[in-house]
């Protein structure tokens, strides 16, 4: 099923802003300057890649599917689980967020922290949920859904896909991800 090949690739391209808030973050451990442009340009990525575009494909057409039509077992994963997940890296993004902006008006080593521990944080949580989805609700989704359902999903993703203003979007974002990944994954 293409769509769910798409939202592996996407993985992949988080996985990759991962590697960079991941450097960036060590870089600011080990005593390098935060570069406050920089991890706002990650959390901008975050925000409109990984989680409005990605969550959005996610939350409104697969999950959404799963929950409908496959009961408690869904229901579990996805609600308790998927859906959770994606509430608490929202939050560590905010957090990393208002650290940015405390460190960019104080300079102070608690604004310091508190950036690395919720990137750190983010990252954590990110490589292990993906890691799930991959293994776990991706494979039962595809295995467990009828024709129908599935075909509504792949229609689903090309029409969000196909749009214009979507495209422009994730075309943005993946040069941003470039741009990123040549000053940090030297």
């Amino acid at each position: 099923m293409k769509s769910i090949e798409l939202l592996v690739e996407e993985h992949e391209n988080i996985k990759r802003m991962l590697d960079v808030v991941h450097k960036a973050a060590i870089s600011a451990l080990e005593g390098g300057e935060i570069n406050v442009d920089d991890f706002k340009k990650m959390v901008d990525f975050i925000r409109r890649y990984a989680d409005k575009t990605h969550h959005g494909k996610e939350e409104h057409f697969m999950f959404k599917v799963m929950v409908e039509e496959l009961g408690n077992i869904a229901k579990n994963l996805v609600s308790h689980g998927m859906l959770v997940e994606h509430d608490l890296a929202r939050l560590y993004v905010s957090q990393l967020d208002a650290a940015l902006d405390s460190y960019k008006e104080n300079k102070d080593t608690e604004s310091k922290w508190a950036i690395i521990v919720a990137a750190g944080s983010y990252e954590q949580l990110l490589r292990r949920h993906i890691d799930k989805e991959n293994g776990v609700a991706y494979p039962f989704g595809e295995k467990n859904l009828s024709p129908k359902s599935l075909e509504w999903i792949e229609e689903q993703t090309n029409e969000f896909e196909a749009n214009e203003e979507n495209a422009k979007e994730r075309d943005y974002q993946l040069s941003v991800l470039t741009e990123l990944e040549k000053k940090y994954m030297k």
